[in-house]
This record gives structure tokens, C-alpha cells and sequence, in this order.
């Protein structure tokens, strides 16, 4: 019997290890371990409390949370903003509720598997749009307004959702998104769960406030928040704020921890303060450097399909020129204790934020440097180029009968649950689409390179229950 109970016998372990070597954080949450010195403290522990008599209620706020989310609803150009203790995720979900039975819904295909999860939920009427694959780079592409406007016109939707900055921080031209869906009465949604700290720099992306009419924002990936504080902000259009707080209400749980929502409130306070242009043009001065080295390259914008911006605090770094994977490129890192967001077949992507720390940036520059060369071609295919058929609607699939098959052996099956790389949470095979064997071997080869799989336990997937042969 063990003597300590596991999660806590492991973090001292893990994540104390990992706290006390110093280790450079160019990852989420975007407070770094750094940024939460003025909001940590003893008394913490006394003000975990949910609802009393004596707070506010979120789900009904009326006091200290209905103020702080008054601040951000001027902070990000909103109507009105919601505070989130379960991240964006949840207040994408809610997004998707808070359309009318009666609306139809354009979703990207590029999405994040919460608005899968949205739409599986409201059984929303949907209609999905890919966004053309840019080969060049072995990556999805952005919306682009001319595609919306032919996907718009051919489906009839009347809400379009698309994900910018995506988790690459390239940003999609909303504005143009914005005038396209209006022109034939939808509505703009937006994750924007990356770009929580667009509006606090001239040299940031433009904020998606005053043309989305619903957007997710995720503080702690970028602003001193803890882990799941988000927020949800309304535009001016034809839904209600007390719809909004509704389908949070109907998601959300009904004991939120003050701690994360204080949180938000610190994110916020420290966010006006601190120097993000200053942050900006560090960001730009390290890419020059890194695009100087050997075989790497910064991509900027306008190198992606359909992005007209990218955040240049979010440094995306292409290795292939040294013949390896992001991959591989990402394990020699963490062995010079840098540790990264996320890596794709080509690629590293760093979050960094005004709170790094300074001597982070030297060290990193001396582990690109350290990366091996290779001399191979990076041939992994991306999964999400292949299109799969669709034989059953979203919900139809989630709720049916399902089975678990090796993935190996899912060729040919109807996906019960969908299945992508995490890093970023985009599907490759989402609810009711058949596994071709060319998604199943791209799925593998990621995974085998050192990709990890959402959507598959101990290497089994979900499918939909094929009827047996009928007995007489």
C-alpha cells in the first residue's frame, strides 16, 4: 500500500524536479511561474470558497464578478464578457448553445476538438469547411473571406466559427470574415483562445473585438492567469447576454474556484502593466537571430494561406533544414532543460510572454544551436490532409453504440469519437467520418515520431457498433 497519495507522491517528483532545475518555460500558462508574485500568498488557501452568502455568484454575478468582467468587456471592445474556470474549451461550448435551434452552423474543419465537442452537445444543423492546405508548409491554412462567402452561399449557414490566431499564432483577416458572414446574415464566431493579448500592443495582431459577434479568449495560455481561467465576450447582434450566461450556467460547474477566477482578475491588472511592445520587439530581435542560424527559419506572415498577421511573441521555428523533426528537434531541447509548446513534423512552437526570464533566451539560443544535423528529408504527413468521408451526422455517431478497435485495425470504420495530434486539439477524424488508411498511417507515423494521439486509449479508438447478420 503506498503511503502517500499518488498525484501529490508525484508532482514533488515531476513537476518539483522540473521547478527547481531552472527550466526555461516557453510554454503555457503565460504567468511562467513568474508573474503570479503579487497574487500567490498564505491566505490563499483560506479563500478557497465557492458561492456564500458573503461572494458573488457566477452564475448569477452581481458584485466583484460582474465588476471584473465589466473590465474586460472594455478591456476587449465587448457588450458584455463572462468569466471561464473551465478554459476556452468551455466557453466555445457555449458559444455553439447559444445559437437558436433554428440556426445552421459553418464550422472549420481546422477547429479545435472543443467545438466538436459544442456541436455534438446542441445538435446544431452543421455544415464543415476546410480551409485549402497550404503544401508548402505541411499545414492547414486560414480562412480566407473568399471562401467563406462560397462555403456561406452554398450551405446557407447562419453563423460561421472559425479559429484565429490559430496554434500557430497566425490570424485570419476577420475583419473581411466579419463584413463576408454579415453580408448574408450569420454570425462571426472566433476562438480566439491564443490572442487573449492582442489588445494590449500596438504591435500585437489586431484584437477581434468590434467585428466577431462571439469570441473565447484563453488568458492563461499568454497572461498571468492560472490553468482553465478564460473568459467569453458577446458583440452586438441578435443574441442575449442572458442567453450566453445561460449555456455557461447549463455547462459550467456550479462550484468555481475563486482562486482561478481571481486569477483573471490579477491577468488583467498585471496585463495593462506590463510592457508587451517592449515584449514585441524582443520576440522580433531573437527571431532575426534564429533565422540566422544553420538550417532554422522563423515563419512570419504572410507565409501561411489565409493568414494576414501573426503574433510575433509566439516563435515558431522550422528545423527540417537540419534534416530532423520538430519532434526530435523537441527532445534535445528538454535535455538542455528548454521546454516548448508544442512540435510538429517540421517544427517547435515557443509561447513566451513579458515574464520570462531574461536568461531564458541565451539558453535557448544554445540548445538550436546544439540541434544535430540529420541530413535526411522530414517526410511525416500531416493527418489532417486527407479528407475523410462523412456517413453519419456528428451526434448521430457520438451517441451510437460504440466499440474500441486498435487504430491499426480501424481502416474502413465509422469514428465514434475524433481522433488528432495534441498538440493543437484539431481532428483529424471526427465523429461519423470513416478511417481511410492514409489518415490511419499518417496518425502512426506522427505518433511513432513522438506526436501524442487525443481521441485514442492505449492505442484503441472509438467506433460506431456495425449491426450483426440477422438471425432468422
Amino acid at each position: 500500500m503506498e503511503n502517500r497519495p499518488p498525484l501529490l507522491g508525484a508532482l514533488p517528483r515531476v513537476l518539483g524536479d522540473y521547478a527547481e532545475r531552472g527550466c526555461a518555460r516557453f510554454h503555457m500558462p503565460g504567468h511562467k511561474a513568474r508573474g503570479l508574485g503579487g497574487f500567490f500568498r498564505e491566505s490563499l488557501a483560506g479563500w478557497d470558497v465557492t458561492e456564500l452568502s458573503i461572494t458573488d455568484d457566477l452564475h448569477r454575478p452581481e458584485g466583484v464578478l460582474r465588476r471584473t468582467a465589466e473590465q474586460y468587456r472594455r478591456a476587449y471592445g465587448a457588450q458584455d464578457s463572462f468569466l471561464s474556470v473551465g478554459g476556452s474549451s468551455l466557453a466555445v461550448q457555449a458559444m455553439i448553445l447559444s445559437l437558436s435551434q433554428t440556426d445552421k452552423l459553418l464550422l472549420g474543419r481546422d477547429c479545435h476538438k472543443s467545438a466538436i465537442a459544442g456541436a455534438i452537445l446542441s445538435g446544431i444543423d452543421l455544415d464543415f469547411f476546410d480551409p485549402v492546405y497550404d503544401g508548402t508548409l505541411g499545414m492547414t491554412g486560414l480562412p480566407t473571406p473568399e471562401e467563406a462567402d462560397a462555403a456561406l452561399a452554398q450551405t446557407g449557414a447562419t453563423a460561421l466559427l472559425v479559429t484565429s490566431p490559430n496554434a500557430y499564432g497566425f490570424c485570419a483577416d476577420i475583419p473581411a470574415l466579419a463584413e463576408t458572414a454579415h453580408r448574408h446574415g450569420a454570425l462571426l464566431l472566433v476562438d480566439a483562445a491564443h490572442g487573449a493579448h492582442f489588445p494590449f500592443s500596438p504591435l500585437l495582431p489586431r484584437p477581434v473585438g468590434g467585428f466577431a459577434d462571439l469570441w473565447s479568449h484563453s488568458q492563461h495560455k499568454t497572461m498571468n492567469a492560472l490553468t482553465q481561467a478564460a473568459t467569453l465576450h458577446l458583440g452586438r447582434c441578435r443574441i442575449a447576454p442572458e442567453t450566453v450566461q445561460r449555456q455557461l450556467s447549463l455547462l459550467e460547474t456550479s462550484s468555481p474556484s475563486y482562486l482561478l477566477l481571481s486569477s483573471l482578475d490579477w491577468a488583467l491588472h498585471t496585463a495593462r502593466r506590463q510592457d508587451w511592445s517592449a515584449h514585441a520587439k524582443r520576440c522580433a530581435a531573437l527571431s532575426e537571430v534564429i533565422s540566422g542560424m544553420a538550417g532554422l527559419s522563423v515563419l512570419h506572415t504572410p507565409a501561411l494561406r489565409g493568414a494576414v498577421e501573426h503574433d510575433i511573441t509566439r516563435l515558431v521555428i522550422d528545423v527540417s533544414g537540419r534534416g530532423i523533426s520538430g519532434y526530435r528537434a523537441r527532445t534535445v531541447l528538454e535535455a538542455e532543460n528548454v521546454f516548448i509548446e508544442m512540435a510538429d513534423a517540421r517544427r517547435l512552437v515557443l509561447i513566451t510572454s513579458p515574464e520570462d526570464d531574461p536568461a531564458w533566451y541565451p539558453r535557448l539560443l544554445d540548445a538550436l544551436q546544439r540541434l544535430p544535423y540529420e541530413n535526411r528529408r522530414v517526410t511525416l504527413p500531416e493527418p489532417r490532409q486527407f479528407a475523410p468521408q462523412r456517413c453519419l451526422s456528428l451526434r448521430e455517431a457520438a451517441l451510437a453504440d460504440q466499440e474500441l478497435l486498435p487504430l491499426a485495425d480501424a481502416g474502413g470504420r465509422i469514428a465514434g469519437a475524433a481522433v488528432g495530434l495534441y498538440p493543437p486539439g484539431i481532428a483529424a477524424v471526427t465523429p461519423g467520418e470513416r478511417f481511410s488508411q492514409e489518415i490511419i498511417d499518417a496518425l502512426l507515423a506522427s505518433e511513432t515520431a513522438g506526436a501524442a494521439l487525443f481521441g485514442a486509449q492505449g492505442g484503441c479508438v472509438s467506433v460506431v457498433k456495425e449491426s450483426g447478420p440477422k438471425h432468422e
